[in-house]
């Protein structure tokens, strides 16, 4: 799918999909409706017949590709949803647990955490909106391991700390990869493919149906919206992070209101 259609904003796009679902229906039957009437011939009892026994079959397989699809988009957006999630949750804990580090590295440390999550939120984030990412982030992450490598424990309760620190922020590296995989997850061109020819053989076959002009129109109105919706709900998850429709950061905004902020004040004169 064109990635263009990511900077159009949801509600515009939402509509341009039924619109256009409409308009090829449309246009469908005012060129396509007197060529069928000559195949109908007289008697279009059989031929309607014939029409509707090969929608039956189409309709099953299409839908079912239809389903499967938005099952497979909205479970990529799930996952990557529940990457962010645990990123936020693991940070907040490996900040928590620095406040039993001692000093240098407990304030280093801290401080390096309060960077990484703003430039997730105000740089990376909106670098997500137009399918990107960007080293600052990777960099950041690098540079807190490094810290925490170089921290030598003195007591056994400091190495069993550091072991459960270095393990949470394990799980905070696969977290973060995790997400940035969103960017990168999407449906492959070639079902794409499938959808958009599936689409013109079921309007084709509406058309194809002898009936009065009005309610054809009607039904391949109504036909047709549900088409849009349906392809438009598609692409708005097929990509978890990019667009309008993306996943915010809002785990990683509501660790920084509630956690870290409080650590940016200047203490009281």
């Amino acid at each position: 799918m064109p990635y263009f259609l990511y900077d159009v904003p949801l509600k515009v796009l939402a509509a341009s999909f039924v619109l256009i679902a409409i308009a090829v229906m449309f246009i469908s039957l005012r060129l396509l409706k007197p060529l069928v009437r000559r195949l109908a011939g007289p008697d279009s009892d059989d031929f309607n017949e014939s029409v509707r026994t090969a929608t039956t079959g189409f309709s099953l397989f299409y839908g079912l590709l239809l389903g499967l699809l938005t099952v497979a988009a909205y479970q990529n957006n799930a996952h990557v949803k529940e990457a962010i999630l645990n990123e936020a949750t693991t940070l907040s804990a490996l900040y928590s647990d620095m406040t039993s580090y001692p000093e240098p590295i407990r304030s280093d440390m801290q401080g390096m955490l309060r960077d990484y999550v703003l430039f997730t939120v105000d740089k990376d984030w909106p670098a997500h909106r137009r399918g990107e990412f960007l080293n600052g982030g990777f960099n950041r992450a690098n540079a807190m391991r490094q810290r925490l490598a170089k921290f030598d424990p003195a007591t056994d309760s400091e190495r069993i700390l550091h072991g459960q620190v270095m393990g949470a922020f394990g799980t905070f590296t696969a977290a973060r990869q995790q997400r940035l995989t969103g960017v990168i997850t999407t449906i492959p061109a070639v079902l794409w493919y499938a959808v958009l020819v599936g689409a013109a053989i079921h309007l084709l076959l509406l058309v194809m149906l002898h009936m009065p002009p009005r309610r054809q129109f009607v039904l391949g109105t109504i036909n047709a919206s549900f088409l849009g919706v349906v392809l438009f709900v598609i692409v708005a998850l097929d990509n978890p992070l990019r667009g309008e429709s993306g996943l915010s950061p809002a785990p990683l905004q509501l660790l920084w209101q509630r956690v870290m902020v409080w650590d940016e004040r200047p203490p009281p004169g």
